[in-house]
């Protein structure tokens, strides 16, 4: 079989960082994020010192050495832009700001899609000089979508693309990257190869790089990875696909250096701070935010046959309730809409479960206007004597399994939780395609003196807890 190859003088292999925690990136980067905003501005040393100590402290790297938790950190820092440096100083980033505070890593991804480049900030200066003097100037992600648009009109049908063919056909052709080919062309040249049955080098060093995007592409809920091992288009994401493919912002001061006569590593390592600034802008909520009911709907889709008709019915019913626009705001899509209606329908059952004659009082669980300022998000029944439990509810969204164990009170919520003691709780939902998990943490403040959890001062209280701050709790369906 004939194996494809590019011309020569077209050929330059596109690389970036590839942290060594890539295969659990989404537990890392919430982990991360969460530590590096604890730290807030530092001196740049000092940050380097405290970042290191958490890094230390993630399961499975107490015995790393020194170089391997540097690496954590340069890594996560030149990929993600989790930090921000200037003036002797670095501090967390807008991007980490943003995820600590929505916990959505699928709007993480997003935003880092929509920025990502080459050449860019995440690669070495030695790097980048090579990739601006070839004039190499490529968005893969606005590339990659684009050709699934085109896939569609030639054939009429969803068009699926590989590893390798996103290799080999876009990622290391210089004719694709310095925009001298189209992609239209790009997918007539898959169809052709299959046709002819073509094959192409797919060792897995060879096609890391172009898998690497099409991963995050996947984490960003834009794309889908089928048995048959392509991904295809999330076409429900419209709005999102067409945002980054409108997107012809490229990173300003290398735009100069591309006619620089002359061009030295010094003028583009000048660059380096400037980048980290670049992709921490323009960070806006309304263009990258979750349709959290499709992740719900794709959870329920996935487990159609391991969900019993009693799980089914709940999720319908969570699902129809926020849909249902003439009784919900229009912001029913936000993570803390859907954790608080989960939450809703999982005490109702719950009490229910208790006693029977609960049924007669369900309306007394109530959500709380935001408005009220009163540190919790829904009033319900302890299920004993008509006790109040007042329920604060902490949703993370992702769309494979994270172990998320850190999440914020603002000081209205630390401050109720002290005044009611036995009353207050903490539910923890994390949501994804692959599981919906509630974590249950009763009189935080307590769990806290009695050295059952961590607390940071930070506006309000930072929470770092464990196995034994709580009770991970069926979903009552």
């Amino acid at each position: 079989m004939e194996t494809y190859r590019i011309p020569q003088e077209f050929f330059l292999r596109l690389h970036h960082v590839r942290p060594r925690f890539k295969d659990d990136v989404e537990n890392v980067l919430f982990y991360m994020a969460n530590e590096i905003y604890k730290i807030g501005p530092k001196d740049s040393e000092e940050f380097k010192t405290q970042l290191n100590s958490s890094i230390q402290l993630f399961p499975g790297n107490s015995r790393k050495k020194d170089k391997t938790i540097n690496n954590w950190r340069t890594e996560i820092s030149a990929l993600f832009g989790l930090i921000q440096h200037g003036g002797g100083q670095s501090k967390p980033s807008a991007i980490t700001k943003n995820l600590v505070t929505n916990s959505n890593l699928i709007e993480f991804f997003r935003y880092f899609l929509y920025n990502f480049q080459y050449p860019g900030g995440h690669l070495k200066p030695k790097e980048s000089l090579v990739l601006i003097e070839n004039k190499v100037k490529f968005k893969p992600a606005q590339f990659i979508l684009q050709s699934y648009i085109e896939g569609k009109k030639i054939t009429g049908k969803d068009f699926g693309m590989s590893q390798a063919e996103a290799t080999h056909c876009i990622f290391n052709d210089l004719r694709v990257t310095t925009g001298h080919r189209e992609p239209k062309e790009v997918v007539n040249l898959i169809l052709s190869n299959r046709k002819n049955n073509i094959d192409y080098d797919s060792g897995g060093d060879t096609v890391r790089y172009a898998g690497d995007i099409l991963d995050y592409m996947e984490l960003a809920d834009l794309v889908t990875l089928k048995q048959n091992n392509k991904y295809y288009l999330n076409n429900y994401q419209s709005e999102i696909i067409f945002s980054i493919i409108k997107n012809d912002k490229y990173f300003e001061p290398f735009e100069k250096l591309y006619d620089t006569r002359h061009l030295s590593l010094k003028d583009v390592a000048e660059t380096t701070n400037a980048w980290y600034d670049f992709i921490n802008s323009n960070i806006d909520d309304s263009i990258f935010s979750a349709d959290i009911v499709s992740i719900l709907e794709g959870f329920q889709a996935e487990e159609t046959e391991a969900l019993s008709s009693e799980d089914s019915g709940f999720i319908n019913e969570v699902i129809s309730k926020l849909r249902d626009e003439s009784k919900k705001p229009k912001n029913t899509k936000e993570i803390g809409d859907i954790g608080e209606a989960i939450t809703i329908e999982h005490e109702k059952n719950r009490l229910t479960s208790i006693n029977a004659s609960y049924s007669e009082r369900l309306h007394w669980i109530k959500k709380i206007p935001e408005s009220l300022a009163m540190g919790y998000d829904i009033s319900s029944l302890e299920g004993v004597l008509d006790k109040r439990r007042y329920i604060e509810v902490k949703t993370t969204l992702s769309m494979g399994k994270i172990n998320a164990n850190s999440f914020h009170m603002t000081p209205s919520e630390w401050s109720a939780a002290d005044s009611l003691g036995q009353s207050y709780f903490v539910y923890r939902l994390t949501i994804s395609k692959k599981e919906i998990s509630l974590f249950i943490i009763r009189d935080p403040v307590r769990m806290y003196k009695d050295s059952r959890l961590d607390m940071t001062v930070r506006d309000g209280v930072d929470i770092s807890y464990k196995e034994i701050s709580g009770t991970y709790m069926e979903l009552c369906r």
